[in-house]
């Protein structure tokens, strides 16, 4: 595992909603513990609903505005906003505005494909 890393020498990919992804530490690194990603989530998209089975996730809003749902609860959310999610709880993310929604997020264990489950 690299132990030292440049966000911008990370290859991003992106997923079906079009959300940027970079994974910045985690299985892809050699670690299973836990991951870093950084999700770019453009104007005018939405992510799928999701649950993970077995990781807690951490967002972290580094720049711009959207709007998440966790179970029944929807929420805004801006810079400097943190958002927990446990196991098992159903979440969303939507961009309606007209910069990239840059989110910081953290997996616990590391994030694994085959752990997520796609609710629509």
């Amino acid at each position: 595992m690299e132990t030292f890393r440049s966000l911008g020498s990370i290859p991003a990919y992106i997923g079906e909603d079009k959300a940027r992804i970079q994974e910045l530490a985690g299985r892809s690194t050699g670690l299973t513990s836990h991951s870093l990603a950084v999700i770019t989530h453009p104007p005018a998209s939405t992510a799928r609903t999701h649950h993970h089975t077995v990781a807690d996730e951490i967002y972290l809003v580094q720049s711009g505005r959207g709007q998440i749902r966790v179970d029944a609860i929807t929420r805004q959310i801006s810079p400097g906003d943190v958002v927990v999610i446990r196991p098992d709880q159903c979440h969303k993310v939507w961009n309606e505005g007209p910069e990239d929604l840059v989110l910081v997020v953290t997996c616990a264990p590391a994030y694994q494909v085959d752990e997520v489950v796609w609710d629509e």
